[in-house]
C-alpha cells in the first residue's frame, strides 16, 4: 500500500503516476512490468517510486484496492438511495462501468488482471489480488427491496443477478459499438424493462 509520502502528493501528479503504472500493466504481465517505464511515463526519478511504493506489486495491490472500494460504494450508495432497487443497482454499474472504466487504459489494464487472476492459479501474489475484487451483488442480499420480486431465497436471487449481471456486462462491451452513448443506455434500459416485466402482453396466451 502506498505510504504516507505518496498520499501527500498534489492529486495531479498521483495521477499521472496511476495512468502510467496502469498503462504498463496493461502493456505486459505483472511479472513483465517495467518500474523504469513507469517512472518515465510518469515524470518521475526511479527514486522517487520506492518513496510512495514498496515494489511494483505493492502498487498494483493499491490500484485494485481503490477501484474495489470506489465500486463498492457506489453499489451501496446506490442501495441505500433507492431503498433496494436491484436494478437501479445494475443500472448505477452500467453507468459506471461506461463512464468511468471505458478507456484504452482501463480496459487493457483490467483485461490484463482478469487474465492473470484466471490463469496464474499457483501464484501466492496473484492469489492475494483477489481480496481486491469488488463485492458480490448476493453480499448485499439482505439491503435488496424483495417485496415485488418472485425471490423467496438467496439461490433465486443469486440466479436473478447472474442474469442481470450477464445483460449488464454485455452491453456495457456493446457500448462501443453505438455511434450514440444514449442510444446505448436506452436499449439496455429496455433489456432490463424485459426482464422487469416480461414481454408478454397483458391478455397474451400460450401457443
Amino acid at each position: 500500500m502506498p505510504t504516507d509520502t505518496f498520499n501527500k502528493l498534489p492529486e495531479e501528479k498521483k495521477l499521472k503516476i496511476v495512468i502510467a503504472a496502469k498503462k504498463e500493466f496493461a502493456r505486459v504481465s505483472l511479472k513483465e512490468a517495467s518500474i523504469k517505464n513507469i517512472v518515465e511515463d510518469a515524470g518521475i526519478a526511479r527514486g522517487s517510486f520506492y518513496q510512495y511504493f514498496d515494489s511494483k506489486e505493492d502498487l498494483l495491490q493499491y490500484l485494485l484496492k481503490e477501484r474495489a472500494e470506489e465500486m463498492n460504494r457506489n453499489l451501496e450508495n446506490t442501495l441505500n438511495k433507492t431503498k433496494g432497487d436491484i436494478f437501479e443497482v445494475f443500472i448505477s454499474i452500467y453507468d459506471y462501468m461506461v463512464d468511468e472504466c471505458i478507456n484504452k487504459e482501463e480496459v487493457g489494464f483490467f483485461k490484463k488482471i482478469f487474465e492473470e487472476l484466471k490463469t496464474s492459479q499457483d501464484d501466492i501474489f496473484v492469489i492475494d489480488l483477489k481480496k481486491y475484487k469488488p463485492k458480490k451483488i448476493e453480499e448485499y442480499y439482505d439491503k435488496v427491496d424483495k417485496i415485488n420480486l418472485k425471490i423467496d431465497n438467496i439461490e433465486e436471487f443469486k440466479l436473478l443477478t447472474r442474469l442481470l449481471h450477464a445483460v449488464t456486462k454485455k452491453a456495457v462491451v456493446s457500448n462501443f459499438k453505438y455511434k450514440s452513448k444514449q442510444k446505448a443506455r436506452e436499449d439496455y434500459l429496455r433489456q432490463l424493462e424485459y426482464i422487469k416485466y416480461g414481454v408478454m402482453k397483458k391478455g397474451g396466451q400460450n401457443v
